[in-house]
């Protein structure tokens, strides 16, 4: 009895305390033209960022009317749940939830709806409270209801405030990678001229095209070079209806007419000059790409290259896109290079007799990047391999390739990821990249093939700092579009033409050793410390391999983790915690194929633990030992401990250098050690925060980095026995006292 007393007296002081403060209908007047306010600002924020390409009074014209159809159609249905229910005030909930959905289909809806609903709390606050103060007779109302109402619109305001500075803001660099002292000794910088200088040869520009182009007027029919169409409409058979209608009504084109486009930056000369296309990725469609690419045309064409920078923004993303366009990409570059060859041989035409055919690259971004590596398949095949009615007959002289940021794996013939053989191969990546955010082309990079020797070499680099649309000057800071952009987290980034300035440096210099044979410039793809007087500051990790290696180990040939590569050679471990052969991971997923993850927590005064690989009999080794390696985030367990049950360190930080013994063994005993970090210094992860609070990166993303790997060449000479000698190679993890790596390959290859 005392319990129901208790109960009633507590029911009527709530009753009592809501009667003095409750909102009047004003207030819900109020909070209604704060979601009505919220729904038309990101209709109107929609409408200016759409970019259709049919022009701003269009989009506006169009987000608008789905605002003013899409909300009160939610309204309504959930007016009528309401209905049922009788619970909550219909028309001002109806109101509230389409307003949410709309903010979440502006934004997305994993982030737009939770977004949309604490954008909406704030607007109808402030908007219940103003309503309150004008016509809501606040002055007779009880001094709580005063207070409340008060309070309620001081935190509306802050926290528009907050909202403002929080979309405003290019983020925070609190979470910014600063890596100790490193003790590695610096190889001498080349001494040469840097690549990214402007080189002696003026420059021309002119354009090509159907000259029929609706949209550009550089492309219509002033155009300077008059091109053919191409059918490209059994790749794409399934795409009809009014999605293609659509589509057609843009462009003014379709499938079986596409356009050979493209912008053209040449030196004035006679030539002969090799050949450079470069072609972009995916992005808005009526927000031209091929245009970006201008700081490399004019760089590269001052030192003797054509480039020539592809449209393919018909390709791209639209209100409605075609479905497996990634390998038409690719096909597209062999079917200009088809042109130009053409022009080559044709008197009248301005590059007759100006182009090194046999001497031709192909460059790519994003899923241009991939674009590349496809053309580099396709060139070999004689049919499409999804349709043999598709006939190729390339077989181009296609001397390198570079992919800048690529996607890998959105195009996969017959199901397999791409191998190219007998091609360099060069691919560059941001660390900060919120868009491609694995290195896929490192994955690319290992199914590069070579088959004879020559001077052929595949590289890679990755950059911390560097993000994905920077490469390109017409998609800026932002991966992730103008409305996602408010969340990214921007302040750790390069400054644009730093980020330019490496693609520069280095693109250079690989067209300048495969195109010119300008061997000089070699060293910096094997060490990327070379070449650090013409680089920005920031932290940088590389790898390297030409036809001359010879594999000992690359851990994926059985699941027998004591065997090698080669035949006859054993591989054993001592005193390790982690020992296995897995997956190599990226941030979401993994690579596709194995290395060998090694872990090791040694406390004080206990055994090294040691990590062997014997060379079989008669193994004559090249002059310099390679290792290709990363290290992981992972901690490791004391020896004979799982992970989850060793607590001792859980807190600790790991040194962010790894460094850790080789030892050589020769066959008569003799034995020679010297440390890794001699030979250069084993980065941790580049762990970054990609946008600006850490649960939309755990959402988004799932981890702070990514183990990415590092070519370590140890020449042999550096050893005192003798190589010819050489029969056991030693990690002696007796430096860092808990890390765990993954060694990718082991092998030798020639200085």
């Amino acid at each position: 009895m005392r319990f129901k007393e208790r109960w009633y007296s507590i029911r009527y002081w709530c009753a009592q305390a809501w009667s003095k403060i409750r909102p009047g209908s004003e207030a819900r007047k109020g909070a209604t033209w704060g979601a009505i306010l919220v729904a038309l600002w990101i209709a109107i924020v929609g409408g200016i960022y759409l970019k259709s390409g049919f022009g701003l009074p269009i989009d506006l014209a169009f987000a608008l009317t789905v605002a003013a159809l899409g909300v009160p159609l939610v309204m309504l249905v959930v007016w009528l749940l309401l209905t049922i229910l009788r619970k909550l005030p219909r028309m001002f909930s109806g109101l509230l939830v389409g307003a949410c959905l709309l903010v979440g289909l502006a934004l997305s809806p994993p982030l737009g709806i939770p977004f949309g609903a604490i954008l909406l709390l704030t607007e109808c606050t402030l908007g219940a409270t103003i309503a309150t103060f004008l016509a809501g007779q606040l002055r007779e109302a009880h001094r709580s209801k005063k207070i409340i109402t008060v309070a309620l619109f001081v935190a509306a305001i802050a926290a528009n405030v907050t909202i403002y500075i929080f979309l405003s803001s290019p983020g925070n660099d609190k979470d910014i990678l600063r890596i100790g002292q490193v003790s590695s000794p610096d190889p001498r910088p080349l001494a040469v001229p840097d690549p990214a200088n402007v080189g002696p040869n003026p420059v021309l520009t002119t354009f090509y095209g159907a000259g029929s182009d609706i949209r550009r007027l550089e492309y219509g029919k002033s155009v300077a070079i008059k091109t053919k169409t191409i059918d490209a409409s059994l790749f794409f058979k399934d795409f009809k209806g009014w999605k293609e209608k659509l589509r057609r009504r843009y462009w003014g084109f379709s499938m079986d007419k596409l356009p050979l486009n493209a912008r053209v930056w040449y030196p004035q000369g006679d030539g002969p000059f090799p050949l450079v296309l470069i072609v972009h990725g995916n992005h808005d469609a009526a927000e031209f790409s091929d245009p970006g690419y201008e700081y490399l045309g004019q760089l590269l064409a001052s030192r003797g290259f054509i480039l020539a920078s592809i449209d393919e923004n018909f390709l791209n993303g639209w209100i409605v896109g075609p479905e497996k366009e990634q390998a038409v990409r690719g096909w597209m570059l062999l079917e200009h290079l088809k042109l130009w060859r053409e022009w080559n041989e044709a008197s009248g035409n301005i590059f007759y007799h100006k182009v090194d055919v046999n001497n031709v690259a192909l460059m790519g971004h994003s899923r241009g990047g991939e674009a590349v590596a496809t053309a580099g398949l396709f060139n070999t095949l004689a049919y499409y391999p999804e349709d043999a009615n598709i006939r190729f007959n390339y077989h181009y002289p296609i001397k390198s390739l570079v992919a800048i940021a690529p996607v890998d794996g959105q195009y996969k013939p017959t199901g397999a990821f791409r191998t190219i053989k007998d091609v360099s191969y060069f691919t560059i990546q941001g660390a900060n990249d919120s868009d491609v955010s694995s290195f896929h082309g490192s994955r690319q990079w290992d199914h590069v093939q070579y088959t004879d020797g020559g001077k052929f070499f595949k590289a890679e680099l990755y950059i911390y700092g560097a993000n994905h649309g920077q490469f390109n000057t017409r998609w800026g800071r932002s991966d992730a579009g103008h409305l996602l952009g408010w969340f990214l987290n921007l302040k750790p980034l390069l400054d644009p033409e730093e980020q330019r300035r490496i693609a520069k440096t280095y693109i250079s210099a690989f067209l300048e050793t495969t195109l010119h044979g300008r061997e000089e410039y070699r060293p910096m793809f094997r060490d990327y410390r070379t070449a650090r007087e013409w680089l920005p500051k920031t932290y940088y990790m590389s790898r390297y391999q030409d036809p001359s290696f010879q594999v000992v180990a690359n851990f994926g040939e059985d699941p027998d983790l004591t065997t090698t590569t080669i035949p006859g050679g054993s591989i054993r471990a001592e005193k390790l915690s982690i020992w296995k052969e897995a997956r190599i991971p990226y941030r979401q997923g993994d690579r596709g194929y194995n290395g060998v993850f090694l872990g090791w927590n040694r406390e004080a005064n206990a055994p090294v633990p040691v990590y062997s690989l014997t060379l079989p009999e008669g193994f004559k080794p090249p002059p310099v030992l390679t290792l290709s390696l990363a290290v992981t985030d992972q901690k490791a367990p004391l020896p004979g401990k799982k992970e989850e049950e060793d607590k001792s360190k859980k807190d600790e930080k790991p040194a962010e250098i790894t460094d850790f013994g080789v030892e050589l063994q020769s066959s008569d005993g003799a034995a020679a050690e010297l440390p890794l970090s001699q030979f250069g210094a084993l980065l941790p992860p580049f762990k970054v925060r990609l946008t600006k609070f850490q649960f939309m990166d755990n959402f988004a993303y799932e981890k702070s980095s990514e183990p990415v790997f590092q070519t370590f060449e140890l020449p042999l000479a550096a050893f005192p026995i003798d190589p010819a000698k050489l029969r056991t190679i030693r990690l002696k993890f007796d430096r860092t006292p808990m890390r765990v790596i993954i060694l990718s390959q082991v092998g030798f290859e020639d200085q």
